[in-house]
């Protein structure tokens, strides 16, 4: 009889010993599943900002600052600009930020837009600042 139950309990802990390494097993997973996605928004945000403001700055240094010497930055030339930033910002964008931006953000003119307005807000603050 002690045999047999030897048998049982060895076979009840080594069921509930296998139920808790898989689910240790899909709690690690899951954990450093989160932990790469979480690195790659990271690394895929710091990439948009970088190709938004040098896109931004780029224009402003060779097309606004032109215009704005010469009393000629009229509110067509804004769009203008603005355009010209956000078709440099979509040349640069890589099929994996393309799909970032449009499954967060939705329209990724529009989110682009926006950018580029923030961006060039924070650079009129920031000029500001220095001077």
């Amino acid at each position: 009889m002690p045999q047999d139950f030897y048998t049982i309990l060895w076979s009840i802990v080594g069921l509930i010993g296998t139920g808790l390494a898989t689910w240790l097993t899909s709690v690690i997973v899951g954990w450093l599943n989160q932990k790469i996605k979480d690195k790659k928004i990271a690394r895929w945000s710091t990439a948009l900002f970088e190709i938004v403001m040098r896109a931004v700055q780029t224009i402003f240094q060779e097309f606004v600052e032109t215009l704005k010497n010469d009393g000629k930055f009229t509110p067509a030339a804004q769009k203008e600009a603005k355009d010209k930033a956000y078709n440099v910002i979509v040349s640069q964008l890589t099929p994996e930020l393309t799909k970032y931006i449009t499954d967060n953000f939705g329209d990724m003119k529009e989110y682009l837009f926006n950018q580029i307005e923030a961006m060039i807000y924070q650079l009129k603050n920031s000029n500001k600042e220095k001077f």
